[in-house]
């Protein structure tokens, strides 16, 4: 969570409206400080120790700064009509930014150095997102969800949050500038117009948060847009200003009300699930008890206003001045513990992530043990204090003492170096990961490849041994190596994206004129891996090849009680065939779970191939291909062997499934076990040539060798298909 632009270990001074002009007038609030600090403790700890649970410290961050900023952009803009952005970004700059970019430097050098090759150019793709701000829309992008630390997780992935505050921190002077100009416009005061628009924002991004949640959880929490009306909590409430609290009688218990909801939110909810939803208010009042109980403005005049810079007294915090009693949750907030939590809270979140996942690779783990967790908490420490004595707060000091000497200059050099930073780091890390990784080609994989050193598959009938030579294709930016038609938007994605119901088909570029026969591959992502066998059998025999697939959909049973966009997919796919009548319609049959469990053929399936027979069309049952639980290029990158990486073969059925099964009319099946599991034992690696491109994929340049063998299957049970070709 980023730091608001306050003094280094200041971040309370906040706003109440004056009554002549309706603006926000600065003043101290140590509870705010505090409950930042308490905030970002609750994130760590449930991190650490919280078996993936979110606390909800998230959510009360984004609105703390929502509170701050709004207040200090509307006086600003209020008072002068305009925001003097040379110091606001200067301040980003400083207060946020240059943190910001040591971690994502020292977690690079340490990423490149833990991490197996394979992560590497991810590593580097998000160290650049994370440094501009855009990590929430790169993991989105790469399909990263916002869960339990794992081995595969990114050490990144917590810049999601920062992310959504950079973005907040340049969106809201704009907001300030307009409510302003409405305000000059109207009979309205800047704050009620500031209001307005605020509510506005909120009542958009709360609907978003509630459509997106339906579609795609994932992805609602990482979003911006969904999390703007959080930011616009805090700004309201920063806005209400002084008529922000209770009668006396209702304070004491209203902000101990409000800490037990803070406390207990992580306990009680499951905010990966619920958030940024409407529960995500269970915080966030907690947040709105604990300022409401707090002793009114006026009750605080003998505390210091500091001058509009914040920097007379950046270094040295009236905390023992507060006006609160110690038996209130605002006494309790404004007590050293919380205030000096808050004061190396930036730096404490942004450590405690990338120790957490290291730790976990080192180990091997996917789960911390308690002296792990307990080390990783004493080293985040230590690195968010550290980060705050010799960073922060000298940062905090550079402007005050420049400023009187020539002023705007400290300014325009740290706007400067800020620059720099970013190109630097922007452009360094993109000629870094087109550098490393090796550009994926349209056609075949394996051209120009030479095929004795290489055989793949062949040479599991070939009962040879193939040279000592390093197996291919190399393992840098093999997860991006993907089937043609998966880099086109013909693919429907996994998850409930509106419009992902639809059934799409991918055209085959290559396509004869007057095909022999049309053959749809057609599913999930397993029917699509297969495509560059089947463009080569398409060539050979006059075919044509169509792709109609949606990431993680099978044929199988709708679920009544969650219908998706994939049982819109299999509801519509029939009516799809019966408009482009292929000859020929290939999908897996039976699914290898990736963890644990046995081979399967899914609930419901028998009766979604008969509608696919109904239609007139034949249709080809592929057996799974085998799954691991482990990403098969890391493990190789970190020294496993082509079996200790492989899939388990244990996973498969005794006998295939298919076989015994009482298929529909036109119905075929195949099982090409034998070319992954040679004497049922799975591998990662046959004939030279890499077997996966993660867990469960085939790769391209593996699919490619199996053609020959796929053909002679085909053959056999398919003859059909072959057109007699002249002596």
């Amino acid at each position: 969570m980023p730091r608001p632009i306050v003094p280094a270990n200041q971040g309370a001074f906040t706003d109440r409206p004056l009554a002549a002009d309706g603006l926000p007038e600065r003043r101290y609030r140590p509870e705010l400080h505090g409950l930042r600090g308490l905030a970002i403790a609750g994130v760590v700890l449930f991190h650490l120790f919280g078996a993936g649970r979110v606390s909800g410290g998230i959510d009360i961050f984004l609105a703390v700064s929502g509170f701050l900023f709004t207040a200090m952009l509307l006086r600003e803009a209020g008072t002068t009509g305009t925001i003097d952005f040379l110091r606001y970004f200067s301040r980003l700059a400083r207060r946020i930014l240059a943190p910001a970019a040591l971690v994502i430097a020292a977690t690079t050098l340490v990423g490149l150095l833990v991490l197996p090759l394979t992560r590497h150019a991810q590593l580097i793709t998000e160290a650049r997102a994370s440094l501009l701000y855009f990590e929430n829309f790169e993991l989105v992008r790469s399909q990263l969800s916002y869960e339990a630390a794992g081995a595969e997780t990114s050490p990144f992935q917590h810049f999601w949050s920062l992310s959504v505050q950079g973005q907040f921190y340049l969106i809201w002077p704009v907001v300030a500038l307009l409510a302003v100009g409405l305000a000059r416009r109207s009979r309205l005061s800047p704050t009620a117009a500031m209001a307005a628009l605020i509510g506005l924002l909120m009542l958009a991004s709360f609907a978003t948060a509630v459509l997106v949640q339906q579609q795609n959880q994932a992805e609602a929490y990482l979003l911006t847009q969904t999390r703007i009306w959080e930011l616009g909590f805090g700004g309201l409430l920063a806005l209400l200003g002084a008529r922000l609290t209770l009668p006396r009688r209702l304070r004491t218990s209203a902000g101990w009300l409000g800490l037990v909801l803070i406390i207990s939110c992580g306990f009680a909810l499951d905010g990966a699930a619920l958030f940024p939803g409407p529960w995500a208010l269970w915080p966030l009042a907690g947040m709105a008890l604990v300022l409401a109980s707090a002793t009114p403005s006026g009750a605080a005049q003998g505390l210091p206003h500091p001058d509009p810079s914040g920097a007379a007294s950046a270094h040295h915090p009236p905390r023992r001045q507060s006006p609160e009693g110690p038996g209130t949750a605002a006494g309790l907030l404004a007590t050293a513990p919380f205030t000096r939590l808050g004061d190396i809270a930036y730096g404490l979140f942004l450590w405690h992530w990338p120790l957490l996942i290291f730790t976990l690779e080192l180990r091997g783990t996917t789960d911390l043990t308690l002296p792990d967790a307990v080390l990783v908490l004493a080293s985040s420490l230590l690195l968010g204090w550290l980060t705050f004595r010799f960073l922060e707060r000298p940062l905090a000091r550079v402007p005050t003492t420049a400023a009187r000497a020539q002023p705007g200059r400290a300014g325009r050099m740290t706007l400067r170096l800020a620059a720099g930073t970013l190109v630097i780091g922007g452009v360094g890390s993109t000629v870094y990961v087109q550098m490393t990784t090796a550009p994926q080609q349209d056609g075949l994989a394996m051209a120009g490849v030479d095929r004795a050193l290489y055989p793949g598959a062949d040479i599991i009938q070939a009962e040879s041994s193939t040279r000592d030579v390093e197996f291919y294709p190399e393992l840098s930016g093999i997860s991006h190596r993907v089937p043609e038609y998966a880099r086109t938007d013909c693919h429907q994605p996994t998850g409930d994206q509106p419009g992902s119901g639809e059934v799409l088909v991918c055209e085959d570029a290559a396509s004869p004129t007057d095909p022999e026969k049309t053959i749809m591959l057609a599913g999930g992502s397993h029917a699509g891996h297969w495509h560059n066998a089947w463009i080569i059998l398409a060539e050979r025999h006059n075919w044509e090849v169509l792709v109609s697939t949606k990431g993680g959909c099978v044929f199988r049973v709708n679920d009544p009680a969650q219908l998706s966009t994939c049982d819109e997919w299999n509801d519509a796919f029939p009516e799809m065939l019966q408009a482009r009548a292929p000859d020929l319609v290939v999908t897996p049959g039976t699914a290898i779970p990736r963890e644990d469990g046995e081979e399967e053929v899914h609930d419901g399936a028998p009766d979604r191939w008969k509608e696919i027979t109904r239609t007139g069309t034949d249709l080809l049952l592929l057996r799974g291909t085998p799954r691991a639980e482990a990403n098969i290029p890391d493990c190789l990158a970190e020294g496993g062997d082509e079996l200790s990486c492989a899939p388990d073969f244990g996973k498969y059925a005794e006998r295939d499934p298919l076989s015994q099964l009482d298929l529909p009319e036109n119905t075929y099946s195949m099982d090409l076990t034998e070319h992954f599991c040679p004497q049922e034992q799975c591998s990662a690696i046959i004939g030279n040539v890499l077997v996966y491109r993660d867990s469960h994929h085939l790769t391209n340049e593996y699919v490619e060798t199996m053609v020959p063998h796929l053909e002679q299957a085909l053959q056999e049970s398919l003859p059909h298909l072959f057109t007699p070709q002249p002596s």
